[in-house]
């Protein structure tokens, strides 16, 4: 994970002050290495002690650190040399495309695979996983549902948060909860979470911030990595990186020839519904 993913990573957490610097950073990434620290306090308005803050908050020893991070990306290809809002159409798309395929090589690089092999594990050997979400990350959770059915996995999902609590309140110690949220902040989910952990059930949380109260709480985490604010400050949603997860657990489950057998059954069923 580059410093880049890290301030991105870490975005939601920062307070005013400190977004101004990532901000700065995040669209002048090869240029601040060479700064001093009192240049960059003037660029992004802030000041020096801010900085030092700023750098603790990344687990990074001080500004000299921060700096060396930002120095291995100077000899990387430009990832986007023109403002998003006065670039071409054509140079829009060719962004759009190189930041989705950095989320997910990012988020490819930054999985635990230790974590990764507990939770195929856990997917394995459920009952029911119950897959919630709110807002943004619902149709994450749809998909993830009829995917996981599609290779023989019992699944359910409910759009309605007041369902996900009733349905979670019925679960089962051998059941699974599965919890995708972008932000790891949403309060209805946090719910979930404790009525889960009341009756002994094992949470899955696939959020793009380890350290979010969401991610804290579960017994299994594994990370997204959403770069969204490049193109939008006000805006730091995408559902790539988590439907990404979604499936790369679906192909590494589905390799048995019991799991490709149960999709070949369930393409049969739905064959008479196509041309």
């Amino acid at each position: 994970m580059t410093i880049l993913d890290q301030i991105q990573q870490n975005y939601h957490s920062f307070f005013n002050a400190e977004k101004k610097i990532a901000d700065y950073i995040l669209a002048n990434a090869k240029e601040v290495f060479d700064l001093p620290i009192a240049v960059l306090a003037e660029k992004s308005h802030v000041s020096e002690a801010t900085i030092s803050r700023f750098c603790k908050k990344l687990s990074l020893t001080g500004f000299h650190q921060l700096k060396i991070e930002l120095a291995k990306l100077a000899n990387e290809p430009e990832a986007q040399t023109i403002p998003f809002k006065k670039a071409t159409l054509t140079q829009r798309l060719e962004q759009i495309a190189h930041n989705k395929s950095t989320e997910i090589l990012a988020t490819t690089q930054n999985i635990d695979v230790s974590m990764l092999k507990k939770v195929l594990r856990q997917l394995e050997q459920t009952r029911i996983i119950h897959f919630t979400a709110s807002g943004n990350t619902t149709p994450v959770a749809i998909d993830a549902a009829y995917r996981f059915n599609q290779i023989g996995l019992s699944a359910v999902v409910f759009e309605s948060w007041q369902t996900q609590l009733a349905y979670t309140m019925n679960m089962q110690t051998d059941d699974l909860l599965v919890v995708i949220s972008n932000s790891g902040e949403a309060k209805v989910l946090l719910k979930n979470i404790e009525i889960a952990q009341k009756k002994g059930i094992k949470i899955l949380a696939i959020t793009n911030h380890p350290k979010s109260p969401i991610a804290k709480l579960s017994d299994y985490h594994l990370t997204t990595m959403s770069h969204e604010h490049f193109f939008h400050k006000e805006y730091y949603f995408s559902r790539i990186a988590a439907m990404y997860v979604i499936e790369l657990l679906f192909l590494l489950l589905s390799e048995s020839q019991e799991r490709k057998a149960h999709v070949r059954l369930h393409e049969d069923y739905l064959a008479d519904e196509k041309i």
